[in-house]
């Protein structure tokens, strides 16, 4: 087996080399400043123009931004991370029924990224999750935490209708209709990564997710409360995105980058370590159909770019990215027309 699971309980006192990034490949943490005007959007604002302007000047600058009071349950939340945090709690030995390092399972516990082809590792145990339709898949889910698949199901039903939301607005705020961009990517998809960070020896020396961006249409995060670890990159320069309390973050994922013309981004970012405590993240993904043909709307090509990218199935993106590293140029710029 290339790699193994690092939420052992135990802790190390040095990084172990196959974790060590290259010299010029660190993340430099003393360099990373606070993000100070990370927009903080409130979704039960009665002002829903109001509201589509901050998601547009979000998505054009940070292709990031945060909700509060989204409609998703406090109670879900809170329950969705301590079953995560006793899930990476299990025993080695019970974890590994579950361990893959195959990406096209649609149940597994992983590590790092793609063991099979990076040549340095990632600080990072994930359990990787497809969740919907969840009769097609919830039945493959750990049995261990025994109220797993109770909680998980209720979580990712909240967060699959706050992304719809999302999308709508996302439309609205190009000047497409309502229903544009939940039109163009079909019967969408839903993946989860619950993510476990480990404390880390040398967290200056590696990282839990070197830099990417998501392949997906829109990404809905929640991080742990208490520790932070999401950076990303504005002009060059590393940010750390502070949590706030009751908050999801969302970013835009290279299929709404392409749908867009480019005028929106989806942006770099990473996930860094610390040495004093474990991280949770969890990670939901709404993905075009695989026959979802993406394509830029065609009123955002009007002007003497015309269309920025060729058209593609999202099946095909797929494939193209998880043949790759994960920290190689952007993805979609493969399929930019020439």
């Amino acid at each position: 087996m290339a790699a193994r699971l690092l939420s052992t309980g135990l802790r190390l006192s040095t990084l172990p080399e196959k974790y060590v990034r290259p010299a010029s490949d660190r993340p430099h943490l003393s360099e990373v400043s606070d993000l100070q005007d990370f927009p903080l959007i409130d979704l039960s604002c009665s002002d829903r123009s109001r509201i589509v302007h901050k998601i547009h000047r979000a998505c054009i600058r940070f292709g990031f931004f945060q909700v509060i009071n989204h409609g998703v349950s406090k109670e879900a939340v809170e329950k969705m991370l301590e079953v995560a945090n006793e899930f990476f709690s299990l025993p080695v030995e019970e974890k590994m029924k579950l361990y893959s390092e195959d990406p096209t399972r649609t149940t597994r516990l992983s590590t790092s990224f793609n063991v099979k082809k990076e040549e340095v590792h990632n600080w990072r145990d994930y359990l990787r999750l497809h969740c919907y339709p969840l009769h097609s898949y919830a039945h493959q889910w750990p049995s261990t935490p025994p109220s797993f698949k109770e909680i998980v199901s209720k979580y990712c039903t909240e967060v699959r209708e706050l992304g719809f939301r999302i999308e709508e607005m996302i439309s609205e705020s190009l000047g497409l209709e309502k229903e544009y961009v939940k039109n163009v990517l079909g019967e969408q998809g839903q993946h989860m990564a619950v993510n476990y960070y480990p404390p880390c020896p040398e967290p200056d020396l590696t990282y839990g997710l070197p830099a990417h961006t998501d392949p997906n249409a829109l990404t809905v995060l929640l991080q742990d409360a208490a520790v932070p670890g999401l950076q990303i990159l504005i002009e060059d320069k590393w940010f750390a995105v502070k949590p706030c309390p009751d908050a999801f973050v969302i970013n835009i994922g290279d299929q709404l980058q392409a749908l867009s013309n480019g005028i929106y981004k989806s942006v770099w970012h990473r996930a860094v370590t610390n040495s004093e405590k474990p991280r949770i993240s969890v990670a939901s993904f709404l993905c075009p159909s695989d026959s979802a043909v993406i394509s830029p709307a065609e009123p955002l090509r009007e002007d003497e770019t015309g269309a920025v990218y060729r058209d593609f199935t999202y099946a095909e993106y797929y494939k193209k990215f998880w043949s790759r590293n994960l920290d190689q140029e952007h993805c979609l710029n493969l399929f930019k027309n020439t």
